[in-house]
């Protein structure tokens, strides 16, 4: 069976188990049934119609569909018909009313789950957000997880505006169970609000491959959403994927926490695999080749600020982890920005709070700084970028 083919029937299956459709067909069936024994009373009865014709299994079937509509067709001078037409009219009202009821209840409760898992989600606080979708999102979702020891399945809120079958087959994972999903789109505001985005701790915009849509589109929709998630919750990280260099320009233009433009880290993987053979294999491994030893990014206490590199790297080398480099102003812009200020207005120093001011203005959050001197001293809100295993 075709992949197209499976993606089809998964989808169908999914609607008529909704709608309760076995439960319609038993209902088919016994009228059918009547039907039937209705026929072959008349035919063995010698019932026939005033031509003398006997009656066929179509003529029995369309008086009682017409009886159901309120007309009569035919047995209107036959005791044995009328009775029978009462009781073909009472399973028929019972039949259609059950069937109708089925459907009804099954779009009323679909809605109040919709109603009830948006009341949940705007309870929710330090949560992910995820925007958009990617045919190997459960492998993303699952990365994101490992990544996080702390972070629960229950904790990830998923927007997107696919296909229901798909997200069925993520809730109906395992691994997946109890993920949080709000079907919309990740461009408009309430839908934010829904996801109640004001209390998001971090922000996750991947975009969504449609066929109708080109990559500048897609690209565009992902800076549309990062700008409002911005504008509603300031102090939340956020990390968009882009395809095009000007919509990359563009999110580090609004300062958004991390823009991940994937066609420039291919061509650069592609590109220095030409000079140095191996350079594919050694980036894997920085990422995570499955031995638990990957690159990673720790928060420094305020103990080391004030202190050269060569005693960070050498403490961190007593452990088995070798230390990259730093990472200058780690954190979300406004809060770090608002915290010099803070400091600054503390100060009775007015060339302190000057140098302050001109901090601030000329300041670059999450600012990777390599392999630097020893004499390097660390600052406040500094990271280590650590290569080592990761914590379980």
């Amino acid at each position: 069976m075709k992949i197209e083919e499976k993606k089809s029937y998964k989808k169908t299956k999914y609607y008529l188990k909704k709608f309760h459709i076995f439960t319609t067909l038993l209902i088919l069936a016994i009228y059918f049934i009547l039907v039937l024994i209705s026929w072959l009373v008349l035919k063995y009865t010698g019932y026939v119609n005033e031509d003398g014709v006997a009656y066929s299994f179509f003529d029995v079937f369309l008086w009682n569909f017409l009886t159901v509509a309120g007309n009569d067709y035919a047995f209107v001078d036959s005791v044995w018909a009328r009775i029978l037409g009462v009781l073909f009219l009472l399973f028929s009202m019972f039949g259609l009313s059950a069937i109708t009821g089925y459907i009804s209840s099954a779009l009323v409760e679909k809605r109040m789950n919709q109603q009830k898992g948006i009341k949940r989600m705007q309870k929710m606080k330090n949560h992910i957000i995820i925007c958009g979708y990617k045919n190997d999102i459960k492998l993303l979702i699952n990365d994101i997880l490992k990544k996080n020891k702390k972070l629960l399945v229950s904790d990830i809120i998923l927007i997107n505006s696919v296909d229901e079958s798909k997200i069925q087959g993520l809730k109906d994972d395992e691994s997946l169970k109890g993920i949080n999903y709000l079907k919309g789109d990740y461009t408009e505001e309430q839908t934010l609000i829904n996801a109640n985005a004001k209390y998001a701790s971090k922000v996750l915009i991947i975009g969504e491959n449609h066929e109708n849509m080109d990559a500048e589109l897609v690209d565009s929709r992902v800076f549309v959403s990062a700008l409002m998630f911005r504008n509603i919750s300031p102090k939340c990280h956020i990390c968009a994927e882009v395809k095009t260099e000007r919509y990359k320009n563009y999110l580090e233009a609004q300062n958004c926490a991390e823009v991940i433009y994937t066609e420039e880290y291919t061509r650069y993987i592609l590109s220095t695999s030409t000079n140095y053979s191996g350079m594919s294999k050694v980036m894997s491994s920085f990422l995570d080749n499955g031995d638990g030893v990957s690159v990673q990014i720790e928060r420094l206490n305020d103990e080391w600020i004030g202190k050269p590199y060569s005693e960070l790297f050498n403490s961190y080398k007593s452990k088995n982890i070798l230390v990259l480099g730093v990472l200058e102003n780690m954190g979300v812009e406004k809060e770090i920005k608002h915290q010099i200020l803070s400091e600054a207005q503390k100060s009775t120093n007015y060339g302190e709070i000057i140098q302050k001011l001109k901090t601030v203005k000329s300041m670059e959050t999450n600012c990777p700084k390599l392999n630097p001197g020893d004499d390097y001293i660390i600052n406040k809100n500094t990271g280590a970028i650590i290569l080592g295993e990761e914590k379980k």
